[in-house]
C-alpha cells in the first residue's frame, strides 16, 4: 500500500497542476489529514501495529474521496469499508466506530469551512 508521504506528495502535484500553490496546499493537506485521521481512527479501534495499519489502509481511495467530495468524505461509511482492508487486521472492525472517531478529528476542519455559510 501506499504511504502518507507519498499520497500527500501526489495531492500536492493534482493541486498544483489544478489551482497553483494554493491548490497544492490545500489539495495537500486536505488529504493528509484525511489520512492522519482515518489511521488514528483504525489505530484506536483496532491496537493494530503501524506496518498493519499502513498496509490495511488504501491510501489512494482516501485521496480520491478527498479530491471529489473534500475532507468530510473520510468521514463517510462507503468511503471507509472502501479505504479499510478488513483482511490486513487480525481484528474486525466496526465502521461505525471509526466513523465517529474520524468525524471528531476533521471536527474542527470542516466546521471552519461551514461557519460562514450558516
Amino acid at each position: 500500500m501506499i504511504g502518507a508521504f507519498t499520497v500527500g506528495k501526489k495531492a500536492v502535484k493534482f493541486g498544483y497542476k489544478r489551482y497553483g500553490i494554493p491548490g497544492a496546499i490545500a489539495s495537500g493537506g486536505l488529504v493528509l489529514v484525511g489520512y492522519v485521521a482515518v489511521r488514528r481512527a483504525l489505530k484506536s479501534q483496532t491496537n493494530a501495529n503501524d506496518a498493519t495499519l499502513d498496509s490495511a489502509i488504501d491510501a489512494e481511495s482516501i485521496k480520491s474521496a478527498v479530491e471529489e467530495d473534500g475532507l468530510q468524505a473520510v468521514t463517510d461509511t462507503q468511503t471507509l469499508d472502501d479505504a479499510i482492508n478488513q483482511d490486513e487486521l487480525n481484528t474486525p472492525v466496526d465502521t461505525g466506530d471509526v466513523q465517529s472517531s474520524v468525524s471528531e478529528e476533521t471536527e474542527e476542519f470542516t466546521d471552519e469551512g461551514n461557519e460562514g455559510q450558516a
